[in-house]
């Protein structure tokens, strides 16, 4: 089978196609035929070693959206011809992976095999940000990062459908109508307008309740300005520095619960629920992917080269 493959640490260039052989699905495992493979920001970190691979040559990718062509022995809810979408699966930049069923879900008759890859992580991502981590409830206020991102447009969408009132922030109009399309409330431009302060004046000076952070480093003093007393804030990134000084001292003077959320590391129930109601929601039609861009298997330099440069808005897809 055709696999996109690295092997060696590095730039996109590092990635290229190979042949390989085609996997067998063992005890509890189904075979997916892929349809699409979601990239994520987290991939370019594994591929320049920032986090380590087991090894090489090592298949890139974790998101899929596909059809079951093989059940192993002991697969007890999933059948051949079933079109799923999965997450947290290692090598899905290939034609065929093969992956525990708990962690594959039902994708939509109308969901295409490349929304499925689309909305994996970064759904999944978002809802576990929202619900398993700040245990949100309707009425809250809600700071998003990046809300025309990948994850920032699935936590818009979440956080609408959970009740919250809704701020985002983005670079330009482009993006901040790609927030209000997803059901942001407010928009704030942060290279126009001093953030902390136009939160605390939509806020009446009581801050939110919740942030969700894609680059701690660079903003966890504004954090700390604009969380209400006893807030919290859900750390999903910090790719600009990965060991950023805590201000300890503001920290407690808000109260305030500085949260980690990573999916990789998440509890097998915790995904399998978040997983099962992003199902339905997509089956109820109430939320949607937001693909920013699609690209072969033999253009996989150029997709790491366009999410490292944040050159699409929304999710990029590769297809074989």
């Amino acid at each position: 089978m055709k696999a996109v493959v690295y092997e060696k640490y590095g730039s996109p260039e590092v990635l290229h196609t190979k042949n390989i052989e085609k996997p067998e699905p063992k005890a509890g495992e189904v075979l997916i035929k892929i349809g699409g493979s979601g990239l994520n920001p987290v991939d370019t970190y594994f591929r320049k070693g920032i986090r380590p691979v087991s090894s090489f040559p090592f298949i890139p990718h974790f998101d899929l959206g596909g059809t079951v062509e093989e059940v192993g022995a002991n697969v007890t809810y999933v059948k051949k011809g079933d079109r799923v979408w999965a997450t947290n699966v290692t090598g899905t930049c290939a034609e065929y992976v093969t992956c525990d069923e708990s962690k594959v879900f039902p994708l939509p008759k109308r969901v295409t095999d490349v929304e499925g890859a689309a909305l994996a992580m970064p759904f999944m991502t978002a809802h576990l940000s929202l619900h398993y981590r700040a245990n949100v409830r309707p009425g809250e206020t809600v700071l998003i990062y990046g809300g025309a991102g990948a994850v920032g447009q699935a936590a818009i969408q979440l956080a609408k459908k959970a009740g919250l009132t809704i701020i985002a922030t983005a670079s330009n109009e482009e993006k901040a109508s790609i927030c209000k399309k997803a059901g942001a409330n407010e928009v704030l431009l942060y290279k126009e307008t001093d953030i902390v302060e136009k939160v605390n004046e939509v806020t009446d000076d009581q801050g939110v309740d919740l942030i969700l952070e894609m680059s701690l480093s660079e903003n966890i003093e504004k954090d700390l300005d604009m969380i209400k007393l006893g807030g919290k804030i859900v750390t999903i990134g910090s790719p600009k520095d990965n060991t950023p000084k805590l201000p300890w001292r503001k920290l407690n003077q808000k109260h305030a619960s500085l949260m980690g959320v990573l999916l990789f590391t998440a509890p097998t129930e915790v995904l399998r629920r978040a997983g099962e109601e992003i199902s339905r929601l997509f089956e109820q039609k109430s939320i949607f992917a937001h693909v920013g861009a699609t690209f072969s298997f033999d253009e996989a330099e150029k997709a790491h080269e366009a999410i490292e440069n944040q050159q699409v808005n929304g999710s990029i897809v590769l297809t074989p």
